[in-house]
């Protein structure tokens, strides 16, 4: 039987941070997951607190200076478990990880940056990747927007035409193109494909040709999140160098390049630092006794395999990530400990009728309760087991559009308990 210092529980950015920090402090960790996290589906920056209040059309310019606003109307919000404090200090902590291992990500936690989306939309963020940092609104500039008739669902005109009509001082054009080989003429290709195509130096040169003649006074040039996987910041040197101009980029809909290298930049930091890493095992159940994890158990091809930690972290997400499972009578159970939740039972009171709703959907404030040491709770507020700890979008009350403040709830509660861990192991 495998015997663990902590074992983490989903490979989304709360698991992978959580896993980072405590491997990277000398613990032998296991992070197990049944599949790849919702990395891979967002944007790649960390979002803390975008809009205050919710229904504001004004995005948030400092996060935690708005921060005793969102709490006072949303006070049941995880964030109340962390304050300032250990939410600057995880934010900085992730910058510090993230760009230690190949990644350049720039912001701080008073500043937010408001970049443009695939719509031409505002998006505020706290933490951003360089070359998406580079497409800053808050300053007057002329932009060009350059897609490719190949890549699905990015429409330069749309985003520029978008951008135009906020009364941003941006002022934006649009180019579309045809890609250079080996990618011209293909149908509906994806990002990650064309990201591949971006390391290729003769496609990026034939670019540079077709783009530099529409260039000329514009400010900065924005392109698809597409610039590069593995070789990301040689592309975008490349780019510069070659157009002569700044350049930045755009979110894409998934699958989001930038999200994978997020993804791939901590999951290498982790194995680095000596974890071990299962993608693709379920766990089927754990089990709870005298008020501790003794055991759960991994699906395996022949059977269930035991395994024990000190300290297990539950990091599986909500009901959009699987972390909570629903059926059509209502039930909501979380499926691995069976831990008491925050939850209606009545589908009807699930939703609001606005889809857009401020308030934001019910269905998403669900969640696991826990206590300020992030421990699962019962109704009584009694701890279920005391080295069990829950971190992320699986904690009740966390609904992410109320502000935007998914990423950052990720990346500081997963700080928090490993800070916890460390510091009891010593």
């Amino acid at each position: 039987m495998s015997v663990y210092d902590t074992i983490v529980i989903g490979a989304g950015l709360t698991g992978l941070t959580a896993a980072c920090r405590l491997a990277q402090a000398g613990q032998k960790v296991l992070l197990t997951a049944l599949g790849e996290g919702a990395l891979l589906l967002a944007p790649g920056c960390i979002d803390v607190l975008g809009f205050q209040p919710a229904d504001s059309q004004q995005p948030v310019k400092d996060p935690l200076a708005q921060l005793d606003s969102f709490l006072s109307d949303n006070p049941d919000h995880p964030y109340r478990l962390l304050g300032k404090e250990t939410l600057a200090a995880g934010l900085t902590a992730f910058q510090e990880l993230v760009n230690r291992h190949g990644l350049n990500f720039q912001g701080d936690p008073h500043h937010n940056w408001h970049l443009p989306t695939t719509i031409g939309a505002v998006h505020p963020t706290c933490l951003a990747p360089a070359s998406m940092a580079g497409g800053d609104l808050q300053k007057a500039a002329k932009v060009l927007i350059v897609g490719f008739r190949e890549l699905r669902d990015f429409y330069p005109t749309l985003i520029a035409d978008n951008l135009n009509s906020q009364s941003l001082g941006v002022q934006a054009s649009a180019l579309q193109l045809d890609a250079p080989p080996p990618v011209a003429g293909r149908v509906n290709i994806t990002p990650i494909q064309l990201a591949h195509a971006f390391e290729d130096p003769l496609f990026r040169r034939r670019l540079v040709q077709a783009v530099a003649p529409h260039s000329k006074g514009v400010d900065k040039i924005g392109f698809p999140a597409v610039l590069g996987l593995a070789e990301h910041a040689g592309v975008l040197a490349d780019l510069q160098k070659g157009l002569g101009k700044p350049v930045f980029e755009i979110n894409t809909l998934p699958p989001s390049v930038p999200g994978r290298r997020l993804f791939e930049a901590l999951r290498d930091a982790f194995l680095k630092a000596g974890g071990r890493l299962i993608i693709g095992g379920k766990i089927l159940a754990g089990r709870i006794e005298n008020g501790r994890v003794v055991e759960i158990r991994l699906e395996t091809a022949s059977r269930a395999k035991p395994l024990r930690a000190e300290n297990i972290i539950l990091a599986t997400g909500g009901i959009f990530g699987g972390g909570l499972q629903t059926d059509a009578s209502g039930r909501v159970w979380e499926p691995i400990f069976g831990l008491p939740l925050h939850a209606e039972d009545n589908r009807h009171r699930w939703f609001t009728r606005s889809f857009f709703a401020s308030t934001g959907q019910p269905v998403a404030n669900y969640g696991v309760m826990v206590n300020a040491r992030f421990n699962p709770v019962d109704e009584a507020g009694q701890p279920v087991a005391e080295n069990l700890f829950a971190a992320g979008a699986v904690l009740a009350h966390s609904e992410w559009t109320r502000g935007r403040t998914g990423d950052g709830l990720a990346v500081t509660t997963a700080y928090a308990i490993a800070e916890q861990l460390t510091r009891s192991a010593q």
